[in-house]
C-alpha cells in the first residue's frame, strides 16, 4: 500500500507555521478574538490551513489580514497560500469570432 504522506504531502507541508509563530509572539487566540471579533473556529481554520471553512470572498481575506496584524506574520504570504489552495485558476478559453450570417448587411449611418 502506498504511503499516504508521499501521495498527499505531510500536514506540515500543506500549512504555514502560523500557530507556532503566534505562540512565539505570545499572542493568545482569546486576545485575537477579543480584538477582531473573529470566532475561534475561523482563527483555528486559518492556523490549520483549512481555508474552505472560512466565509467566502472579502471576509476570508479580511480575517486573514486581521490575524496577520495581530500575530506579526506577513499577511501576503498567508494570502498567497490561501489563494493557491482556494481560488481556482481561471480557465482561459479562446474567443472564436463568428462571421455575420449570410445575407445580413450592415450599413453605416451618416
Amino acid at each position: 500500500m502506498p504511503n499516504q504522506d508521499r501521495i498527499h504531502g505531510t500536514q506540515a507541508a500543506r500549512r504555514l507555521p502560523l500557530r507556532e509563530h503566534r505562540l512565539r509572539a505570545r499572542v493568545s487566540l482569546e486576545e485575537i478574538m477579543a480584538e477582531t471579533k473573529i470566532s475561534r473556529r475561523f482563527l483555528e481554520a486559518i492556523e490549520d490551513g483549512r481555508y474552505e471553512e472560512l466565509p467566502g470572498g472579502v471576509f476570508a481575506v479580511s480575517y486573514i489580514r486581521q490575524y496577520a496584524a495581530m500575530t506579526g506574520y506577513d499577511a501576503e504570504s498567508i494570502l498567497d497560500h490561501y489563494r493557491r489552495r482556494c481560488e481556482p485558476e481561471a480557465e482561459i478559453k479562446p474567443v472564436r469570432r463568428q462571421p455575420p450570417p449570410r445575407g445580413v448587411r450592415f450599413f453605416q449611418s451618416a
